[in-house]
């Protein structure tokens, strides 16, 4: 998993809740070129395999289905639960793939 990088967070933020201080200072770091120090806000066991690349590209899934409405939230949470459950019927109600190896032994 990585973090956005700034500029797909201001595509949004350059006019929505650009006044929050948090938005101000992602603003900031964006126009200085420099990374964010991201905090983490959902941590899966290691032998969890999770690409965004893969829910967005081959799954269609956008930002806000797991994280919430993004663009209007000065700071994101955790939203969902990453249990096994979870991603499981999170997986069959989108016809994905709900064998072992999608997830584990990669």
């Amino acid at each position: 998993m990585t973090y956005p990088a700034e500029a797909k967070c201001m595509q949004c933020h350059v006019v929505i809740k650009a006044d929050s201080p948090a938005i101000k200072k992602l603003s900031e770091s964006y126009n200085a070129k420099k990374p964010i120090a991201w905090v983490r806000i959902y941590e899966l066991p290691e032998y969890v395999y999770f690409s965004h690349k893969v829910h967005v590209q081959k799954g269609k899934i956008g930002c806000e289905d797991c994280h919430g409405p993004v663009a209007e939230r000065d700071v994101l949470s955790k939203e969902k639960p990453t249990s096994m459950p979870a991603c499981m019927d999170c997986h069959k109600q989108r016809g994905a793939p709900v064998n072992c190896h999608t997830c584990h032994e990669r």
